[in-house]
Protein backbone atom coordinates (compact mmCIF):
# COMPACT_ATOMS: atom_id res chain seq x y z
CA UNK A 1 0.00 0.00 0.00
CA UNK A 2 1.02 3.68 -0.93
CA UNK A 3 2.25 6.23 1.46
CA UNK A 4 0.56 8.78 -0.80
CA UNK A 5 -3.10 7.72 -0.85
CA UNK A 6 -5.23 10.45 -2.49
CA UNK A 7 -8.89 11.04 -2.74
CA UNK A 8 -9.82 13.15 -6.46
CA UNK A 9 -13.29 13.86 -5.23
CA UNK A 10 -14.57 17.40 -5.60
CA UNK A 11 -16.30 19.40 -2.62
CA UNK A 12 -19.77 18.51 -3.47
CA UNK A 13 -22.89 20.96 -3.14
CA UNK A 14 -25.92 20.11 -0.88
CA UNK A 15 -27.53 19.18 -4.31
CA UNK A 16 -25.32 16.39 -5.37
CA UNK A 17 -24.41 15.14 -2.32
CA UNK A 18 -27.13 11.88 -1.91
CA UNK A 19 -25.37 11.23 -5.62
CA UNK A 20 -21.82 11.27 -4.05
CA UNK A 21 -22.38 9.19 -1.13
CA UNK A 22 -19.51 6.70 -2.68
CA UNK A 23 -16.56 7.97 -3.26
CA UNK A 24 -12.95 6.06 -4.68
CA UNK A 25 -9.27 6.10 -3.06
CA UNK A 26 -6.42 5.27 -5.12
CA UNK A 27 -3.64 3.62 -3.19
CA UNK A 28 -1.34 3.77 -6.13
CA UNK A 29 -0.16 0.62 -7.87
CA UNK A 30 -3.74 -0.24 -9.66
CA UNK A 31 -4.93 -0.44 -6.22
CA UNK A 32 -8.45 1.22 -5.22
CA UNK A 33 -10.53 1.40 -2.16
CA UNK A 34 -14.63 2.14 -2.59
CA UNK A 35 -15.80 3.99 0.46
CA UNK A 36 -19.50 4.71 1.94
CA UNK A 37 -18.64 8.33 2.82
CA UNK A 38 -21.54 7.89 5.29
CA UNK A 39 -20.42 5.14 6.64
CA UNK A 40 -16.73 5.01 7.15
CA UNK A 41 -16.89 1.04 8.31
CA UNK A 42 -18.34 -0.19 4.39
CA UNK A 43 -16.01 -0.14 1.80
CA UNK A 44 -13.87 -2.66 -0.60
CA UNK A 45 -10.31 -2.53 -2.03
CA UNK A 46 -9.67 -3.90 -5.89
CA UNK A 47 -6.95 -3.72 -8.57
CA UNK A 48 -9.95 -2.81 -10.72
CA UNK A 49 -12.34 0.81 -10.02
CA UNK A 50 -14.70 2.41 -12.81
CA UNK A 51 -16.54 5.52 -11.96
CA UNK A 52 -19.87 5.33 -10.38
CA UNK A 53 -21.55 7.68 -12.49
CA UNK A 54 -20.46 4.44 -15.43
CA UNK A 55 -23.11 2.10 -13.58
CA UNK A 56 -26.52 4.40 -14.00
Amino acid sequence: MSTNATDNTETSTVEDAQQRRYAELDLGGDEFVIYDRENHQAWLQSTVAIPVEDLR
